[in-house]
């Protein structure tokens, strides 16, 4: 049986560590500017070991996910689902109506009901773009999910 526990967080630099060791492209040399946080969770085993995060920000008028990341041994559980859950209730209660994100995981967010945004029509600044990665590697998705205003998020 999967035991985890889900928890509000401030530990924006673990929740980073953690998804850079997952394969998000964080500069650990980089100095992280988390002003524009407004949740931030984890999902641990006891002992408080990491399997799972996210991080809500809000940015230039839009809320924006960031960090979403599960430990390879835990997926295909539900985890990363209950994490995006977790952060559109946030959104719903401050009272917003969308989310958005830049995914590397594009057909994960699919499936959640997130629809792909063109790269000029996007909220975000699309920093991939000058990455040698980008189109190589790495094939991210700029997407965007409405959040009703009653219901379930998802």
């Amino acid at each position: 049986m999967l035991m985890a526990r889900l928890e509000s967080t401030t530990e924006y630099e673990r929740i980073i560590e953690f998804a850079a060791a997952q394969g998000l492209e964080y500069d650990p040399e980089e100095t992280q500017d988390f002003s524009d946080i407004v949740g931030a969770w984890k999902l641990t085993q006891p002992g408080d070991i990491i399997i799972g995060t996210i991080m809500l920000g809000y940015e230039e008028g839009h809320y924006v996910l960031h960090a979403v990341a599960v430990e390879p041994l835990f997926r295909k559980f539900g985890l990363g689902k209950i994490l995006v859950k977790k952060a559109m209730e946030k959104v719903r209660e401050l009272g917003g109506d969308e989310v958005v994100l830049i995914g590397r995981a594009p057909e994960f967010y699919s499936k959640l009901g997130f629809t792909e945004i063109k790269p000029e029509d996007s909220p975000l600044e699309f920093e991939c773009l000058s990455c040698p990665q980008y189109q190589v590697s790495c094939h991210p998705q700029i997407m965007r999910h409405e959040i009703p205003a009653e219901g379930p998020v998802l």
